[in-house]
Formats: structure tokens, C-alpha cells, sequence
């Protein structure tokens, strides 16, 4: 069992709490992650612009950001993974550019910022990235695919 919380800072019907949690759960069942915290904000550009410039010195919007944390409070019955922040603007304008439906960008950014959580990075170098975005198309790609199924059932 896993504790998501989420935060919603913007209004948009597509994307629900519900939707959200569904899918972080899918992508922690994925990953075989069991008894972790995990918290998610979905915010707009400006304040995913504010929190980029903060903490990585980049003054501008970005789609998806992740803070890990990586402990396990003596007594709490979870291990903390971090945060996730999702801008819902930049996600919905990037699915539009690369032709993709907006719930499986959102999707494709919550696995990505999970994976960050859990110490995956593309920065590093060429191998690092390719093992983090094969991880990352291989989840997406069975959660969209039991979505489908669960579509047709």
C-alpha cells in the first residue's frame, strides 16, 4: 500500500486528482514499490517558472520537476520518495506539439519524474539516458496499454 498525495493548484477536467492517483499507482506497482510516499503537485507555468528559477537557476517553465527525499522517518510506516511538480500548461501545449493525446503526456511525465525520484538521470551521460527513457517508454507503455484493455472490457 502507497500514500500519494496531490495537490492541484490549477483547474482542469481532464486531468483529476483521481486520474492522477490511478496512475502513480499503476507506475509504483510497475516499479514493484510498495509502502512509499509520494507527492505530486499539478500547477501552472508561472509557479513551475518560480520553483525551476529557485532551485536550478533556469528562469523559465518547464514541464515536469522532482525532488527527491529518500528517507524513512523512524516510526512512519512509509519511505518518502519526494515530490513530483507537473505544470498542466506546458504538458498540454507539448502533447498538441508532438501529436499525442494530453493523458498519456501526463502519464509519460508522472513515470518520468517518479524515476527521477529514484535516483534515474539523463543528464549524466548517453547510457544513463538511455537506460532511464527505455524504463520510462516501457512503463508508459504498459499503462496505456491496460488503460486500452480496461477501455475495451
Amino acid at each position: 500500500m502507497n500514500r500519494i498525495l496531490i495537490s492541484k493548484d490549477i483547474y482542469d477536467r481532464k486531468i483529476t486528482k483521481k486520474f492522477v492517483k490511478q496512475i502513480s499507482q499503476q507506475i509504483l506497482k510497475e516499479l514493484q514499490l510498495d509502502n512509499v510516499e509520494l507527492s505530486i503537485t499539478l500547477t501552472d507555468n508561472e509557479n513551475i517558472r518560480q520553483i525551476n528559477k529557485q532551485w536550478r537557476k533556469k528562469d523559465r517553465p518547464t514541464d515536469v520537476l522532482s525532488f527527491p527525499i529518500d528517507e524513512k522517518p523512524p516510526g512512519y510506516k512509509y519511505k518518502i520518495l519526494g515530490d513530483v511538480i507537473i505544470s498542466l500548461p506546458f504538458a498540454k501545449k507539448q502533447a498538441e506539439e508532438t501529436g499525442i493525446p494530453y493523458q498519456e503526456e501526463i502519464i509519460r511525465l508522472l513515470t518520468h519524474g517518479i524515476l527521477h525520484l529514484l535516483g534515474y538521470d539523463h543528464e549524466v551521460c548517453p547510457a544513463e539516458a538511455k537506460k532511464m527513457f527505455d524504463l520510462q517508454d516501457r512503463i508508459v507503455n504498459r499503462i496505456i496499454s491496460s488503460q486500452t484493455q480496461q477501455e475495451v472490457s
